[in-house]
């Protein structure tokens, strides 16, 4: 999988029971018409950031290669569930061990919550990395370096209280089709969970110059580059701890689109031109090829912004209720749930929603502001809407009275809320109808 990345990244260098089903998808509304970081810098998060050193992140990564290569599947896979699940409950963590199995593969996650204290809030932040590896190569950087950058900040973040939960998701299975966190999303997605972020740490152990060591990359849809945005600007607020700038590029399929497929928000970082070090999903990818003065500053950037967005009031929020992801309808009735055919991440098919005939998308809407309207639209375009002032908010997924033919094919549907004081946020759905007419 990732020799595809090293493709994209190189080319861009060259050119630069049904019903009890209630998934909801959501924007956080943290990117509205405002300041989305404080100037001010929090005594706290520095505070956190300057326990990041070397023995913290070698010890975690020490202790995950020592296994050595971790197919999905394999018993060593099994061991370093395991080790990671006592790490994460060594931290007071409430820490289990998730099974999942789909047709030729099956595995599990490592899941640890570490719960917000706020009452009134359900949001969590999902910080991510898989354990799994490619063939006979240990993974010291392809995931190592990601899964000991999360166990560092589980350990930093732990120490402390913050208003919504963060939530620590360790996959199997990204090498053979981001198994592990289809598994987890779609679970999510079937509890009604308001993931409001994805931080996925994937690849973040080497940088071979001064400049290189600078930068870390993000991969995101356009609906998350909210949280590279975010990021970024965490970055330069703590650029005397930090010394490290985001440099965004278009999306590619990896764990963090397994999210983004169920209706949810989500990033993946990765170091700078990974395409150089040919040792990458080799057996070569030992511990000696980490570099760690670079996984130290990455860690502080997504430890920092982990931080940040746990603490940070969510003003408002739009949930797409119905239709359900991954699901068959028949006009508005859900008739049959599609798991298997939609398991692939590659195939862009993962949690596809199919529409025979005109159904109705129905969203909540979360604020204490008083709402101004809801906008439906589909694939972006202000000729294909509907309007909504009032609840209940719904509309039928439909062209518009302008069109002659009717909405057929694969689509995005897209549901905007604006309050009164001008705070906006989004969320998005994609559908393939099929019109009878």
């Amino acid at each position: 999988m990732k020799k595809k990345i090293v493709s994209i990244l190189a080319c861009l260098l060259i050119i630069v029971p049904i019903q009890s089903v209630l998934g909801t998808t959501q924007s956080t509304g943290l990117m509205s018409n405002e300041d989305v970081v404080e100037q001010s810098v929090d005594a706290d998060v520095v505070d956190m950031i300057n326990q990041v050193n070397e023995s913290l992140i070698s010890g975690y990564l020490e202790g995950l290669v020592a296994f050595g290569p971790r197919y999905t599947g394999s018993e060593n896979c099994s061991d370093a569930a395991e080790y990671i699940k006592e790490e994460f409950e060594e931290l007071g963590l409430d820490a289990y061990i998730d099974p999942w199995k789909y047709p030729r593969y099956s595995c599990q996650n490592v899941v640890a919550t570490f719960n917000g204290i706020d009452p009134t809030s359900d949001a969590v932040f999902i910080i991510c990395a898989h354990y799994d590896t490619i063939g006979n190569s240990p993974g010291a950087n392809d995931d190592g370096s990601g899964v000991a950058a999360m166990l560092a900040i589980a350990n930093i973040t732990s120490q402390y209280s913050f208003n919504h939960t963060i939530r620590f998701v360790a996959q199997s299975g990204e090498e053979e089709g981001c198994f592990g966190s289809l598994a987890d999303a779609q679970r999510a997605y079937e509890r009604d969970e308001n993931i409001v972020a994805v931080l996925n740490i994937d690849m973040v152990g080497y940088a071979n110059t001064t400049s290189d060591g600078k930068i870390i990359h993000t991969f995101a849809k356009e609906r998350a580059k909210w949280i590279s945005s975010f990021s970024n600007q965490i970055a330069q607020k703590y650029e005397e701890y930090i010394d490290l700038m985001i440099l965004p590029y278009l999306n590619y399929l990896c764990n963090h689109q397994s999210y983004v497929d169920y209706g949810y928000d989500g990033v993946m970082y990765i170091q700078s031109k990974p395409e150089q070090y040919h040792w990458i999903d080799t057996p070569e990818d030992t511990l000696d090829k980490v570099n760690f003065t670079y996984l130290i500053k990455v860690t502080k950037l997504i430890l920092a912004t982990t931080a940040e967005l746990a603490n940070k009031p969510i003003d408002v929020q739009v949930r797409i209720v119905t239709p359900y992801e991954g699901y068959f309808y028949l006009f508005d009735h859900p008739i049959l749930h599609l798991p298997g055919f939609n398991h692939l991440v590659h195939t862009g098919l993962c949690g596809m929603t199919y529409i025979l005939g005109k159904a109705v998308v129905r969203v909540n809407v979360s604020t204490t502001e008083e709402i101004d309207g809801v906008l439906f639209g589909i694939d972006g375009d202000g000729d294909i809407w509907g309007v909504v002032r009032q609840p209940p908010y719904e509309w039928i997924i439909k062209r518009t009275m302008y069109s002659f033919f009717p909405l057929r094919g694969k689509h995005t549907l897209n549901v905007y809320v604006y309050t009164s004081s001008g705070k906006t946020a989004y969320d998005e759905m994609d559908i393939i109808v099929f019109p009878l007419r």
